[in-house]
């Protein structure tokens, strides 16, 4: 006879037993103590747990061999007695604001229960015992904690089989210190409950950043792209009722300071990620001018995703606008701006439907429990498997992704996914984990952040996605560094050298742990400090309106410029020495990224490496310049050496030769103005003013270079303000340069009046760069993306007045191009036209600014010999 069989076929014949049949049975079964250790226990009430004067669950399963022989029978002998801790109680929670404490069993197979005991130590509560389905509990039994310091004994003689278990009681001291589970086993689960809460894949491909762009920081709308472009990506706060108005339409500009649109795109021109945080509440959601976060109408059940429809609503609005779809119904749009109706402007992949979710400092009405924020997530991904019209991402867009809001801390994140995973499994017919991100805030408990918890967290994270949620992707949203041990009484941190390095490292540090552990993404908390308080240090550049970049910026800025084409490969590390390997995308070329992970100021010096058997070595280090400094090394015997100190450095292993360039963003002076194309009115060096007036007023704009910052991300804050103006209108000038030059941005200090301020490659006319003259009394310095070289501008003026102007690049080296086009024995900006003229002539392209064949966010010489190449070899 087969056994497996014959008891698999007993175990279906009792699923199907009537509760009488089950009595029956029940009589000739064997109940027992059951083996809690080989079921799941699960807090529901994780506000506070975690902190030292609470105890979760696992406190009532601890001292198992002490508890009775059964319900029937609660005497366990004076000795054991004694020797059980009843001073330990199940305690999660002291709040009752936060309602009543529970906790559910899994218990992995259909079990009938039969009792249970308690030792039931002090005070009187009610408590409810339930079994069946998550969120359509049944209750088979209930009882009051009566009596003091003495074990006590239910018997339950209606319960079904079942999986679960769920106990409660009200909020506080539970008055029981342990508790024992009786009952036998009926069934293993079937098919379909295994079905029902096994692990979906995430249908949604991972987004594709390389570790340079995964690197990124927090930032809000009105920052300067000056300060932010030292990231690979982007989260942006933006609180929701920016958002929406208060009719319940979607506004896309925020009165005058926050235009979504333009932010957006200047984040796509500087190939920077970038996902807003919808965070906070709304007043037109709520219903009220004080609301709280949890976004649902006043008196809603906030269980019921149908409570969160404007708020899934609006979240699809965003994705419409802003997604890759253009397919989308405009009669679906609830837009309140004048600025026209748009979709499929590509210029998000992603957004976060709430910040801190799990939050106690707020009291409950900011506070989302698992189950909540899984309903909120549920009607955010696809308007709750679309039942609600008009809502959710992925119906404006199948491939934008749904961030879950960051959860805060790390020892309940574990428990609050897998609650959250729970409620997926039960109120959603396709049991999908409904979001597309998991995202955390965990920071390094250490020092040093090798020596922290901070990689352990990320794996165990992982892991859990893994086996519950595999394909989602995992982000540290936000995350800061431990610095006490550094602070010197009496002295601003920010001018405290030691505090600053020591700070940049760390970050630098906690980076690359992320990368190496499996984060998808890790962004710093913030982009600038407050002006004072907690987070007075929490930026890598200074208070907003002073922007000024800290070490850690430069840190930041060199990590995501060298790693921008590459991924992590593999862990080198050796001898006391952190070696972690990258892999450049398009090259195929290593990067290893090098330091000591300790915090003594150690240097180890003449530290010898392989050169990978390449000829050319490259060392790249943070220092004054974005890109930081690059320097070539010395191969002796197939191998370098540097000294290895605290600091993150970055070594290449090329087999080709490559172009030093240090600085991409220098203040660029014309070498001469004229204001006719010819060169046959009066040409100005600058040296002196002009007399024409017309000339006389470009002069201006260049006369006074000392109040621009010198990089085009140069700190402004020390400068002084010009004090010449131009104020005509409607005025051209051609400004020749002393060589070849790309552009990488510009800057002007406005004053007076709106206008139109344009700046053109004046030898192809593309436009490279305008200003609408909106500022006043201020210097905005505006990134571009990089130009094709060019020796000469147009600039032309509209109205509007302004005191400077300034052009900033780099100089295109004869060594760094091989564009000799025209063969004429040299490269020149005669060359750099007839190429462009030639890729477009031939037909694959329509745009020279959309030629950027190597990939890396701009458009140069690079790309153009590249396509040249191409087209030839067709």
């Amino acid at each position: 006879m087969n056994l497996i069989k014959t008891a698999a076929a007993a175990s279906a014949v009792l699923l199907c037993m009537s509760v009488t049949d089950l009595r029956i049975f029940s009589e000739t079964a064997q109940s027992e103590l059951l083996d809690v250790s080989e079921f799941t226990v699960m807090d529901e009430n994780l506000v506070y747990l975690g902190a030292s004067y609470l105890n979760d669950a696992s406190v009532l399963f601890d001292e198992q061999d002490k508890v009775p022989e059964s319900p029937d029978n609660t005497e366990v002998g004076k000795e054991v007695f004694s020797q059980t801790n009843k001073s330990t109680n199940w305690k999660p929670n002291l709040q009752p604001e936060f309602g009543d404490d529970s906790f559910y069993v899994d218990l992995g197979a259909n079990y009938v229960i039969t009792g249970i005991c308690y030792l039931d130590t002090n005070g009187i509560n009610e408590w409810k015992v339930e079994s069946g389905e998550p969120f359509n509990w049944k209750e088979i039994l209930s009882f009051s904690t009566d009596s003091y310091m003495s074990w006590q004994g239910r018997k339950i003689t209606d319960s079904e089989p079942a999986r679960y278990l769920r106990f409660s009681t009200c909020c506080g001291d539970s008055g029981i210190s342990e508790l024992a589970i009786y009952g036998y086993r009926v069934s293993e689960l079937s098919e379909e409950q295994r079905l029902k809460t096994s692990a979906k894949l995430s249908d949604t491909p991972k987004t594709n950043l390389t570790a340079g762009g995964k690197v990124g920081v927090n930032a809000f709308i009105d920052d300067p792209m000056t300060a932010i472009f030292a990231a690979g990506n982007v989260r942006e706060y933006h609180n929701l009722n920016w958002l929406i108005d208060s009719d319940g339409k979607i506004k896309f500009t925020q009165g005058t300071w926050g235009d979504m649109d333009s932010y957006y795109s200047s984040m796509k021109d500087q190939n920077i990620s970038i996902i807003p945080c919808f965070q906070g509440g709304s007043s037109y959601i709520y219903g009220s001018s004080e609301y709280p976060e949890i976004a649902v109408p006043k008196g809603a059940d906030t269980l019921d995703p149908e409570s969160y429809a404007l708020h899934a609503q609006a979240l699809y609005q965003v994705a419409a606008r802003y997604g890759s779809n253009t397919e989308i119904d405009p009669s679906s749009l609830n837009i309140a701006d004048s600025k026209e109706p748009a979709v499929g402007m590509g210029l998000l992949s992603a957004l976060e439907n709430c910040n801190e979710p799990n939050k106690n400092w707020n009291g409950k009405s900011d506070y989302y429990t698992p189950y909540e924020l899984a309903a909120m997530c549920s009607a955010d991904y696809d308007g709750h498997e679309g039942t609600i019209p008009n809502a959710g991402v992925k119906n404006a867009d199948p491939n934008f992704r749904l961030a879950m809001g960051g959860l805060v801390g790390y020892s309940t994140v574990l428990d609050y996914l897998s609650e959250m995973k729970l409620w997926f499994d039960y109120n959603r017919s396709d049991g999908k984990f409904a979001v597309d991100i998991i995202n955390v805030h965990i920071s390094p408990d250490d020092c040093n952040p090798e020596n922290s918890s901070f990689s352990e967290n990320i794996q165990n994270i992982q892991n859990w996605i893994n086996e519950n949620a595999p394909g989602t992707e995992l982000w540290i949203s936000e995350y800061e560094v431990p610095m006490s041990d550094c602070v010197t009484e009496g002295t601003d941190n920010h001018e405290n050298e030691k505090f600053q390095l020591e700070y940049a490292r760390r970050v630098a540090r906690t980076n690359l742990i992320a990368l190496k552990s499996g984060a998808d993404r890790i962004t710093k908390f913030q982009l600038r400090d407050e002006a004072g308080g907690a987070y007075y240090d929490s930026g890598i550049v200074t208070q907003k309106g002073k922007w000024d970049k800290k070490t850690a910026w430069y840190y930041v800025s060199c990590m995501t410029s060298v790693l921008k084409n590459a991924d992590f490969y593999e862990d080198l590390s050796e001898d006391g020495v952190n070696i972690y390997r990258f892999k450049d995308r398009i090259t195929g070329e290593f990067t290893d990224c090098v330091w000591s992970p300790t915090n003594e100021d150690k240097v180890i010096k003449d530290f010898s490496l392989s050169a990978e058997g390449k000829d050319y070595v490259y060392l790249t280090e943070p220092s004054q310049y974005a890109e930081g400094t690059v320097n070539a090394l010395e191969i002796t015997n197939g191998k370098i050496s540097i000294d290895v100190t605290e600091t993150p450095v970055y070594i290449t292993y090329s087999e080709k030769k490559k172009t030093v360039l240090n600085g991409k963003g220098y203040y660029i002076r014309p070498s001469s103005i004229c204001i006719s194309s010819d060169k046959q009115t009066e040409i100005c060096d600058l040296s002196a003013a002009p007399s024409d007036t017309v000339l006389n007023q470009f002069y201006r704009m260049f006369d006074e270079p000392e109040t621009m910052p010198e990089f085009v991300y140069g700190d402004t804050s020390s400068l002084s303000a010009p004090a010449t103006n131009v104020t005509k209108s409607d005025i051209t000038c051609y400004a020749d340069l002393d060589g070849l030059y790309c552009i990488t941005g510009f800057g002007i200090y406005d004053t007076f009046g709106t206008g139109k301020f344009s700046v053109y490659d004046a030898n192809t006319d593309v436009l490279l760069w305008s200003s609408d003259m909106g500022s006043y009394m201020s210097r905005n310095i505006d990134m571009t993306k990089e130009s094709a070289p060019t020796d000469r501008l147009k600039i032309v003026k509209g109205g509007g007045d302004l005191n400077e102007f300034a052009v900033y690049g780099y100089k295109v080296s004869d060594e760094s191009v091989a564009g000799d086009v025209n063969s004429d024995g040299q490269f020149s900006i005669a060359d750099i036209v007839m190429l462009q003229k030639w890729l477009l002539n031939a037909g694959e392209i329509t745009d020279i600014n959309a030629a950027d064949v190597s990939e890396d966010g701009t458009v140069n010489i690079f790309d153009m010999c590249l396509m040249k190449d191409m087209i030839t070899q067709k």
